[in-house]
């Protein structure tokens, strides 16, 4: 009686079905991935936007007034200078702080003024997004608002008006 030697691996109908399930999966995971880390950029910035507004409001605790329009600057190289505030408050805010994949000049920190109506007790954003996080200040030092904003600066993620 002869026996045939079987050789033994796989078939060829085998490799293909495991490269076409490897390639099924590849396709569904690959664009959550990606998601999910641009999903978590945008909450790294969020988080950011709370501690900034944190921190004004304890130097508004501490000093009576938050800061006014002109007291806090934006460097040309994106660092928020305002000796007041940083580094007693709050450590560094620059460019490096912010986590959303913008152009260069979005990157970071913007601050702008708020606009009082006649009797002070309300205050207007305007419509300057020129970050992905801004600081608004009144000229007086009664009100700061912080926003964060999405890559294309169109959707805000978090303000602390609410």
């Amino acid at each position: 009686m002869k026996y045939i030697k079987r050789e033994n691996g796989f078939t060829l109908l085998e490799v293909l079905a495991v490269i076409i399930i490897i390639g099924v999966l590849g396709a569904v995971a690959i664009p959550k991935l990606a998601s999910s880390a641009a999903n978590a950029r945008r909450k790294a910035d969020v988080a950011t936007a709370h501690e900034v507004k944190s921190a004004m409001d304890r130097y508004q605790v501490e000093n009576g007034v938050y800061l006014k329009t002109g007291e806090l600057t934006v460097s040309n190289d994106g660092i928020v200078v305002n000796a007041k505030l940083i580094p007693k408050y709050i450590s560094k805010l620059d460019k490096s702080t912010t986590q959303q994949v913008v152009s260069d000049g979005n990157k970071g920190f913007g601050v702008a003024a708020l606009t009082a109506d006649a009797d002070n007790t309300q205050f207007i954003i305007p419509d300057i997004k020129t970050n992905t996080i801004m600081i608004y200040l009144s000229d007086n030092g009664l009100a700061a608002e912080v926003r964060a904003y999405d890559e294309g600066l169109a959707n805000v993620l978090w303000t602390s008006a609410n």
